[in-house]
């Protein structure tokens, strides 16, 4: 190699790491948005499910059964064999879809459980819905406990939604 090839060698090296910078910072970039983007989408599904849950509950006196037990007596929208997540609000016209977490995995899912008075020191039946992790900060816990359970701390990255009946 000649003293006048070293230059050309060091620019071109110099120029791949460069594209390597880029392309890694751009990817890193473009994960966190999309993080972003997903728990824009649990927000609005953890809207949409509450508020069908209130007009499900205006229209029968009573919150939908708990159908499916994924584990613990809960309804999970990770459930892949039984797709029923929420099945009576879908049923009844109050949501459009069953919904699901957009990762819906093990990490990110949803779940609902109907329990009856006297749960965890609870006087009356309630409700409990739960997105069970968000990937950013900023979203609002939620409120969910009874005398003996604080359920925001089983979902302490999500958010809780807890009703009585």
């Amino acid at each position: 190699m000649t003293k006048e090839q070293l230059p050309s060698l060091i620019g071109k090296l110099l120029l791949i790491v460069l594209v390597v910078v880029l392309l890694i910072s751009s990817m890193v970039y473009l994960n966190k948005r999309w993080s972003r983007i997903r728990d824009i989408r649990r927000q609005a599904d953890a809207k949409a499910v509450v508020r069908a849950l209130q007009l499900y509950y205006n229209q029968y006196d009573e919150f939908p059964d708990s159908l499916d037990d994924d584990g613990f007596g809960w309804d999970k929208s990770n459930d892949l064999a039984d797709r029923s997540f929420l099945k009576p609000l879908v049923t009844f016209g109050l949501l459009n879809g069953e919904p699901f977490d957009p990762e819906n995995d093990a990490d990110f899912y949803y779940r609902y459980q109907k329990f009856p008075a006297g749960s965890f020191g609870c006087q009356y039946p309630f409700v409990v819905f739960q997105v069970m992790q968000f990937e950013t900060n900023g979203f609002e816990a939620g409120q969910g406990q009874c005398e003996d359970i604080d359920f925001t701390a089983l979902a302490p990255y999500g958010y809780t939604w807890q009703e009585f009946e």
